[in-house]
C-alpha cells in the first residue's frame, strides 16, 4: 500500500472500538467517532470504556502512531472519507427486539457530509432489510453523491475480539452490485481472510440464521442436561460422543447450564420470529425455542427451593455479574435475572464480580456489592457461581466454606471439579451432569 488509505469509524463500544484500533493498527489512517463524549475522553486517552484483553495497549500504540483518532462528532468519520465502518452496537429493547432509533439518528447525521465515491460496510445488527433503509435516507438527504452500502455480520466474542477482528471466522459481506463489492474488499484486504461476496440481503440473514442456529444448539443441550440430570447420567459425556458424528461436529454447542442471553442470540432469535408474524408464517421451532429458554435459568431458583424450601431471608452469595466472562458489561446478563428471581422470593443477594463495570453498578440494588469475593459469601446459606469467570477456578474453597453459614454451591457452568468439592464437605450442585437435587 502505497497510500495511505483514510477509513473512518462510527460508533464505538466494543466492535466499533476493537476495529478501529485494529484498522490502525493495520496501516489505515482511523477517524473513529460516537456521540458519547465520555467515551471519546477516555478513547483519546487510551483507555478503553470496555475490557477487553490487549485492546489497551492497541489503542496507545494507534494514538502514538498518530493513525488513531477520535471524535465526538460523528461527521467527521464522512468528510473526506470514502471508507466508512457504521459498527453501532444495537440496542435491544426489554422483549430483545432491536431499537434502530440510534442507527437512523445517526444516518441522518452523517449523510449531508459525506463524501462522492464512499462505500459504507454496515456491521451492527440489524434485522434484514435495513441495510437497503439506511441507503434510501441517504439518497432522500444526500440525492448528489454517488455511494453504495454493504453489510459484514460481524462475530465479535468477548475476551476474543482483537484477534477475532484481525482473523474473522466468518469472512463474509454483501452489496448489491459490482463497484461497493470491489471497494469493500479493499477495505477488508488488511484482515486475514478468504472473503466470501453475497448479496445485501444475504449478508444480513445469515448473521440471524447463524445465532438462532447456535440459539437451537445451546437450548438442546440444556434440556438434554435436564433430562439426564433426572436420570443420573453425564449429559457432558453424551455431547462428546455426539461431537464424534460428522453431522454434529467438533465444537457443537451442546453444554448444559444456563441459557443464552445478553441480546445477541435472542435478538436475531426475535428478529426471525418477527419476520414470521409480518407474513402471517408460524414459527413453531423457533417459538418452543424462545419458550425453552426463557425457563432455563429456573434451575437455580429451582435447586435452591429444592434444598431450603422457603427463600425468605435466605442470604445467597452470587459470584459472577457481567453478561460472560471477558466483558465488563452487566447489559442482559443471566445473572440480573437471576437474582432479580431470587430477591422476588424474599432472599437476600450479596454479589462479587471481578471485572463489572462499577459504574454500571450503581443503577442496580437488589442486591448488595462487595469488591472481596470472600466478604460476599459471610455468613452465605448458599454460594451460586454464574459468571465462570476463570478467577473462580482459583478460590480458596475450604476458606470460603469455613465464612458460610451453610454449605451449598450451585456450579452453573460445571467449571469445578465437583467430586473434589463434595470431598470437601460442599453440598455442591451443577447443571447436567447427573447430580439431581
Amino acid at each position: 500500500m502505497t497510500d495511505t488509505r483514510h477509513v473512518g469509524v462510527i460508533g464505538l463500544w466494543h466492535q466499533g472500538i476493537v476495529a478501529a484500533a485494529c484498522l490502525a493498527e493495520r496501516g489505515y489512517d482511523v477517524m473513529a467517532t460516537d456521540i458519547n463524549a465520555e467515551t471519546i475522553s477516555r478513547l483519546n486517552e487510551g483507555q478503553s470504556p470496555i475490557h477487553e484483553p490487549g485492546l489497551d495497549d492497541l489503542l496507545q500504540k494507534g494514538l502514538a502512531s498518530g493513525r488513531l483518532h477520535f471524535s465526538v462528532d460523528l461527521a467527521d468519520a464522512v468528510r473526506g472519507r470514502n471508507d466508512i465502518f457504521f459498527m453501532y452496537d444495537t440496542p435491544v429493547d426489554e422483549h430483545d427486539q432491536s431499537d434502530l432509533t440510534c442507527i437512523y439518528d445517526a444516518v441522518r447525521w452523517i449523510a449531508p457530509h459525506m463524501t462522492h465515491d464512499t462505500a459504507m460496510l454496515i456491521t451492527a445488527q440489524v434485522p434484514v432489510g435495513t441495510c437497503e433503509s439506511i441507503a434510501a435516507v441517504i439518497r432522500e438527504t444526500n440525492p448528489h453523491i454517488h455511494f453504495g452500502v454493504a453489510y459484514s455480520p460481524e462475530n465479535l466474542r468477548l475476551g476474543m475480539a482483537i484477534e477475532r477482528f484481525l482473523k474473522p471466522p466468518l469472512p463474509v459481506y454483501g452489496a448489491d452490485d459490482e463497484w461497493t463489492l470491489n471497494r469493500v474488499g479493499d477495505m477488508l484486504s488488511v484482515l486475514d481472510a478468504d472473503w466470501k461476496r453475497v448479496s445485501l440481503k444475504t449478508a444480513e440473514m445469515s448473521k440471524h440464521a447463524l445465532n438462532a442456529f447456535l440459539a437451537t444448539t445451546v437450548t438442546f443441550g440444556n434440556e438434554l442436561g435436564n433430562i439426564c440430570d433426572m436420570e443420573g447420567v453425564n449429559a457432558q459425556e453424551v455431547a462428546k460422543v455426539l461431537r464424534m458424528e460428522e453431522r454434529v461436529g467438533p465444537k457443537a454447542m451442546l453444554f448444559p447450564g444456563l441459557g443464552f442471553s445478553g441480546g445477541t442470540l435472542a435478538r436475531d432469535m426475535q428478529t426471525l420470529r418477527g419476520i414470521g408474524d409480518r407474513h402471517n408464517l408460524e414459527t413453531r421451532m423457533l417459538d418452543g425455542i424462545w419458550e425453552a429458554n426463557k425457563h432455563q435459568n429456573d434451575f437455580v431458583l429451582r435447586k435452591l427451593k429444592a434444598v431450603f424450601g422457603d427463600l425468605r431471608n435466605v442470604h445467597i452469595a452470587v459470584l459472577g455479574l457481567t453478561y460472560k466472562p471477558g466483558t465488563s458489561t452487566l447489559r442482559r446478563s443471566a445473572s440480573l435475572e437471576i437474582i432479580h428471581a431470587l430477591v422476588s422470593e424474599g432472599a437476600i443477594v450479596w454479589a462479587h464480580d471481578p471485572k463489572a463495570d462499577r459504574r454500571e453498578l450503581e443503577q442496580y440494588t437488589e442486591f448488595d456489592f462487595y469488591e472481596d469475593p470472600y466478604e460476599a459469601v459471610i455468613d452465605a446459606c448458599a454460594v451460586v457461581i454464574i459468571t465462570g469467570w476463570p478467577e473462580y477456578r482459583e478460590l480458596d474453597f475450604e476458606r470460603m466454606k469455613k465464612a458460610m453459614e451453610n454449605n451449598v454451591l450451585i456450579d452453573c457452568n460445571n467449571m469445578l471439579d465437583g467430586d473434589a468439592l463434595i470431598r470437601m464437605g460442599y453440598r455442591y450442585l451443577d447443571v447436567g451432569r447427573g447430580r439431581a437435587c
